[in-house]
């Protein structure tokens, strides 16, 4: 990590709401874990993520890869997200890592994946690098 930036979840009150953990952060990846919540079904009676917490999840872990290397937070410029199977009631898990920082850019990739291990989303995200310091 370049900088002492202090990557706690804590900071963030959508974070805190959200009940996301932090697993690890090293240069440039991380991996954090959202638990299960009622809330993040895509109705009422659906054991299936709703696809905006499975993009959110996404874009939060892809600014902390990019923010780990950086050693400043990011702001998200692009965000693309593959879903490839539903997210069924369980802990996700999204790794990501910084593919490219640069002094404007930079670029993470992201997978998340479901409590059996099975990769449910990638996604591809953007976040300027340009002088952001909160």
């Amino acid at each position: 990590m370049s900088g002492a930036l202090d990557l706690s979840v804590d900071h963030s009150p959508f974070h805190r709401l959200i009940g996301l953990v932090l697993v690890r952060a090293e240069d440039g990846a991380v991996e954090m874990r959202l638990p299960w919540q009622e809330a993040f079904g895509r109705s009422d009676h659906s054991d299936w993520y709703h696809g905006g917490i499975l993009s959110a999840l996404i874009d939060i872990a892809g600014d902390y890869a990019v923010a780990s290397r950086l050693g400043r937070w990011v702001a998200t410029i692009d965000l693309r997200v593959d879903y490839l199977r539903p997210a069924l009631k369980g802990d996700l898990v999204a790794q990501a890592r910084a593919v490219k920082v640069g002094r404007t850019v930079g670029v993470a990739d992201v997978e998340l994946r479901d409590s059996k291990g099975a990769v449910v989303a990638i996604g591809r995200c953007a976040y300027s690098t340009v002088g952001h310091t909160k």
